[in-house]
């Protein structure tokens, strides 16, 4: 006898943004589809309770869009049926990538919050069917939205769970509480192990058995086994089965061993909550994410939203303390917003994007997809724009302006080089709506500029300066030796050595002369931010995307992984360097090389080396070629650091150190950074700062290997993953034409993770400049002034209440920490700590016009702060 009594199923649509149809298309149909559900669910009220039809909305995002247009008749039966158990919300509005940061999350889960209190419902359950991870940071957000049960159904294809499922485990958090997890099946298996499609209860109770038998044989020791229905043939962005508990009910009655049961996420919950807490095993660490290396396949609009979000966020520092222009702006932001997470959502384009690359919907989706990035770029300047001329307090129209300010948006002090964009200095009519559109974030001409000097910016700060003073400045100033030496095969600054063969212009060896490193392994092959184009070797496997991934749809619903770990690879750099030469400027010396290269009709790289500060500053520009067989562009930086070495990553303003503090086995070939990676051993590394693509490899060419743990031998590869064509499905098949990017790299001692979170804000250019109309003297002012011991603000925007703003402070240590800050030219009337929501949960004292507060380790903490 069987110790499973009860098949639970959870019946719902699973959110695909695109895929099984253009995306304004479906959303539009997860509309009907409520409507649909609701009349189910009202037509099977006289159903025995374990038959009665029940829907899940999976993800909000459609709920939203269907409240705009429904009737307050149809409101009251959709509040009705989440009363009665028909009916469930879950608090994600979208199943997203792990190229979300914090502010995303904070957003997407204050959607959902704004939608309980509109329809005065509960939400208490999260649920990410397909993606294969999130940030370890979600697991914290969630909690305190007060959310604290977790399911997953993860989809294998091209990826991978982190334990054998189904199971049930408790995550602990970066700052350790428990978020109870449902580690599920992959979503819509009900529906194909029960062949629900074919209406037959013998197919039904045959599919049953077979499970359960599979479970049981595998150890699996509940009395319950749980799986979600979709509607066949659409797996994804699916109909309500109309026939499902018709076919439920009518097994049921039939009197088989097993009863199925239609059940809400809710209930799933208090089904695992009567399970033993002490037989519910805890684990913690990073849901590190395999599927995002599909947004390799369009790095030019993956780099247009990475900068979007940067310029949403300094608008917003700037909102907080001057407020917002009106309801317009709101609107604006709000779709800011919405289109950066659409574009983070884990659905790139058509389900044939690979196998019929040419076919008019692939066109659409990839069109719409596109359009998300660079709308959220577009609104964002106007944003940053409509900021910025509101802290300078210019007219609309003006003449010639008077001067320039310059805001550090950034935690961190700068010296920053004062660049006035020489039409700034023109004479005649100005206007803010030209000035505007120097913001826009995809905006990477070069502009003509005048060069005045150095000027120090404390952290969250601004400056105005006249141009006459600015010119005085200039003037007075004798001109000074170049801080660098330039000689046939070497630059040096104060911070680097760099040798180079003068005769090919390939770069030897880089020295950080302040511990006297060597930074480059100099046996390896590939040498400092090296081109190197992947492409499967034809002389020992075909050239198709199989290869890696020999799909069979088959074991992956019983979570067998087909990965090929044995694929080889043939990788090249580039075939010979056409020209090098080296540019000089007041405060930098740049080493340029232009190449001839496979996959590029063009290419060229750009090494900066500053005698400011000791960031290496790298740009690599290329025009793609349309080639659409499997491919993956890497940039290299093989270095000379000792065998068992560690490495960190930020995923959403949380460090992981990777394979320590990963969960399970989850992705270490590859991983997604929020801004940094860092290796390092005992007495020295580096950090990379990825403000343009997120996607690295760490230790060697990873792709398709499945790691447990990563090796740690001496002089590891740490490569820099921008481009890639490898998914088989709906990830873009080609990006031809023109892509410029950027990263940073600084070495350290020591690894130091507010330093590295540092790092990571300067190579995203925190720095706001803009034209003064009105700026007859020197004015400095701070935005806000904090320190503490641990702790960083990673986030400061306006609150929706007081007149305040919110304050997201991260104890990057696991010690307490503690921090205080004040707003200069500010009365603090009160602060208080709040969730996620905004909902307060402890008042904070105010001392002398500042706030003290207490971290715990590790933790994410929401201020709200009223002030005049």
């Amino acid at each position: 006898m069987s110790k499973i009594k009860e098949i639970l199923c959870m019946h719902h649509s699973h959110l695909d943004i695109g895929y099984t149809h253009p995306q304004t298309l479906l959303l539009e149909l997860q509309r009907d589809y409520i409507d649909q559900a609701i009349d189910l669910c009202l037509s099977t009220s006289n159903y025995p309770e374990e038959s009665k039809f029940r829907w899940t909305c999976e993800a909000t995002y459609p709920v939203l869009k269907w409240l705009q247009t429904a009737t307050d008749e149809r409101k009251a039966q959709f509040k009705k049926l989440i009363k009665d158990k028909q009916i469930s919300v879950t608090v994600m509005p979208m199943h997203t990538t792990p190229l979300c940061n914090t502010a995303q999350m904070d957003y997407m889960l204050k959607l959902s919050a704004d939608l309980s209190k509109c329809l005065d419902i509960p939400i208490s359950t999260a649920i990410n069917h397909d993606v294969n991870g999130q940030p370890w940071t979600m697991s914290q957000m969630l909690l305190d939205s007060g959310i604290d049960f977790y399911i997953t159904g993860i989809n294998i294809h091209f990826g991978g769970i982190p334990f054998k499922r189904p199971a049930v485990f408790r995550w602990e958090t970066p700052d350790r509480r428990e978020l109870l997890t449902f580690l599920g099946e992959h979503y819509s298996l009900f529906s194909q192990f029960l062949n629900t499609s074919l209406s037959d209860t013998g197919l039904m109770d045959k599919g049953i058995k077979d499970y359960v038998n599979r479970l049981e044989q595998g150890g699996y020791n509940y009395d319950f086994a749980f799986l979600t229905a979709t509607n066949p043939p659409l797996y994804d962005n699916n109909s309500p089965d109309a026939g499902l508990a018709e076919l439920i009910n009518k097994y049921n009655q039939e009197g088989h061993e097993y009863t199925v049961r239609f059940v809400t996420p809710e209930m799933l919950r208090e089904k695992v909550l009567s399970i033993n807490k002490n037989d519910i095993p805890v684990h913690k660490g990073d849901w590190t994410d395999y599927w995002n290396f599909g947004c390799g396949s369009s790095a030019k609009e993956t780099r247009v939203n990475r900068r979007a979000k940067e310029t949403i966020r300094k608008a917003e520092l700037l909102e907080a303390f001057s407020g917002s222009p009106g309801a317009f702006y709101d609107r604006a932001k709000d779709e800011a917003y919405i289109n950066a997470v659409m574009f983070d959502e884990h659905t790139w384009g058509a389900s044939q994007s690979i196998s019929d690359p040419d076919d008019e919907e692939v066109y659409s989706q990839r069109m719409h997809k596109s359009q998300m990035a660079y709308k959220a770029a577009d609104l964002s300047a106007y944003l940053l724009g409509r900021q910025a001329e509101q802290l300078a307090e210019n007219a609309f129209q003006s003449d010639q302006p008077d001067g320039i300010i310059v805001v550090n948006t950034s935690s961190t002090e700068q010296e920053i080089e004062l660049k006035v964009p020489e039409t700034f200095l023109e004479k005649g009519r100005h206007l803010s709506a030209i000035r505007m559109k120097r913001l826009l974030p995809y905006n990477s001409k070069d502009e003509d500029y005048k060069y005045f000097g150095t000027e120090k910016l404390p952290p969250f700060s601004w400056t105005k300066i006249p141009f006459s003073v600015l010119e005085q400045k200039r003037a007075a100033k004798p001109a000074e030796a170049k801080g660098y030496k330039i000689t046939g095969n070497s630059i040096e600054t104060p911070y680097y050595r760099m040798t180079f063969n003068p005769a090919t212009g390939r770069i030897e060896q880089l020295y950080d002369l302040s511990s006297d490193w060597a930074m480059l392994d100099k046996n390896s092959q590939w040498t400092l931010f090296e081109y190197v184009r992947e492409t499967i070797d034809p002389l020992y496997n075909e050239e198709h995307r199989s290869t890696f991934f020999p799909r069979d749809v088959e074991l992956g619903n019983r979570s067998v992984s087909v990965w090929n770990h044995n694929w080889k690879g043939r990788r090249q750099s580039a075939e010979r360097i056409l020209k090098w030469h080296i540019e000089e400027e007041a405060n930098s010396v740049s080493f340029v090389m232009e190449f001839e290269a496979e996959g590029v009709e063009a290419l060229k790289q750009k090494i900066t080396f500053s005698t400011l500060h000791s960031r290496i500053k790298f740009k690599a520009y290329m025009k793609k070629e349309n080639f659409t067989k499997p491919e993956g562009i890497y940039f290299a930086f093989p270095l000379n650091i000792n065998g068992g070495w560690k490495s960190r990553f930020d995923t959403a303003g949380t460090f992981i150190e990777l394979d320590r503090e990963q969960l399970g086995k989850v992705s270490r070939d590859w991983v997604t950074v929020d801004q940094t990676v860092s290796i390092y051993d005992d007495e020295k590394g580096i950090v990379l700062a990825c403000p343009d693509a997120p996607m690295v490899q760490i230790g060697d060419f990873n792709f398709g290997r499945e790691s447990q743990s990563i090796e740690r031998k001496e002089n590891p590869l740490l490569l820099a993953w921008p481009m890639n064509n490898y998914w088989d499905t709906n990830f873009w098949i080609s990006q031809p034409g023109p892509i410029q990017l950027s990263y940073e790299m600084t070495p350290f001692k020591e690894f130091d993770a507010i330093n590295a979170y540092n790092l990571g804000q300067l190579a995203n250019e925190p720095l706001v400049i803009n034209a003064a109309v009105s700026c007859k003297e020197v004015e400095r002012g701070k935005l806000f002034e904090g320190c503490g011991e641990g702790v960083v603000p990673i986030l400061i925007r306006p609150a929706k209440k007081e007149g305040g703003l919110i304050v997201m402070l991260k104890n990057m240590t696991e010690a307490e920490g503690q921090y205080s800050f004040s707003l200069p030219g500010k009365k603090i009337l009160r602060a208080c700590l709040v969730n996620v929501l905004g909902e307060e949960i402890l008042e904070i004292n105010v001392i002398d016009n500042k706030v003290n507060v207490n971290i715990p380790p590790c933790a994410l903490s929401h201020l709200l702060v009223a002030f005049q």
